[in-house]
């Protein structure tokens, strides 16, 4: 927490010091302006995890304030406080613009802890999203649903490392593997069936659990997960995607889901996954036996 910098800009020191005491009560970095211009001169030299602004006159420059984060620095968090009333096109516009989130007065320390811990959580994965895309170990999808996909290459390394910390530690883990339609027999419908498919399993695992692409399959590490909670998670998500109101809407779509397998292995008990990844696990049992 130490290392998160929040930016408070509002024309009335009272307020200021009001905001500056209850996050410093939490151990995070503040700073403070009192107008746009001295805002500028402090964005300029540090990158601030969340931005605090009080939406007041001139409007103009807040506008023109937040583009210009947005444009530097897209994982800020921008957060408008105000008591004045806001249009409909104001509205959208500022969300247009970049702004992330609104606070409305009246409200509570509480409620401002609230959304600053949000903003913070929001710009941690975006920032682990973009150092990921970096090293090439993410789905395209990645960047539209904004959750963390992995990649073929990078999911079954993901793999080898739980098969090893299995081993070592004599815990257990699963995977569970969800086969997709053929591409080629549902055409122009498969990317938004997989979309929407990734986000129901993003939405209903464990921040720790892993969700991958594997050859035509949807995978997902489940750590330390033995095989009564693998399979009950299986039956969940399989209930979840039959029932999900897209899908039964979608009279193209629906009988592919309809068609889709679901499968569950637990090591170190039935361990016995499919090829090609089964040669993960005869790699880890040949460095063991070195």
């Amino acid at each position: 927490m130490a290392s998160n910098w929040i930016l408070l800009l509002d024309p009335f020191k009272n307020l200021l010091n009001a905001y500056r005491m209850i996050l410093e009560e939490e151990n995070y970095l503040v700073e403070t302006a009192l107008n746009s211009s001295d805002a500028y001169q402090l964005i300029k030299r540090r990158h601030y995890s969340v931005i605090i602004t009080e939406y007041a006159p001139p409007f103009e420059s807040t506008d023109y304030m937040i583009q210009w984060v947005k444009r530097n620095s897209p994982e800020t968090y921008v957060i408008i406080v105000t008591n004045a009333a806001i249009d409909e096109k104001t509205y959208e516009n500022l969300f247009a613009i970049g702004v992330d989130d609104f606070i409305l007065n009246p409200y509570s320390p509480e409620r401002i802890l609230v959304h600053v811990k949000k903003g913070i959580k929001q710009r941690d994965l975006i920032l682990r999203v973009k150092e990921l895309e970096r090293l090439n170990l993410l789905e395209p999808i990645t960047g539209k649903i904004q959750e963390v996909i992995f990649n073929v290459m990078f999911f079954r390394r993901c793999l080898r490392q739980e098969i090893k910390k299995a081993k070592r530690h004599h815990r257990p883990f699963s995977l569970l593997l969800v086969r997709m339609p053929d591409h080629a027999e549902i055409s122009d419908r498969f990317d938004s069936l997989y979309t929407e498919l990734v986000r129901i399993v993003k939405r209903h695992t464990r921040e720790e659990d892993m969700v991958g692409k594997n050859n035509g399959e949807i995978g997902i590490l489940l750590p330390e997960t033995d095989r009564t909670g693998s399979e009950a998670l299986m039956q969940r998500l399989s209930g979840l995607i039959l029932t999900y109101p897209q899908f039964k809407s979608d009279t193209s779509v629906e009988p592919y889901v309809r068609t889709l397998s679901f499968q569950s292995f637990t090591y170190p008990d039935q361990f016995s996954i499919p090829e090609p990844l089964r040669a993960v696990l005869e790699e880890v049992d040949k460095e063991t036996l070195y």
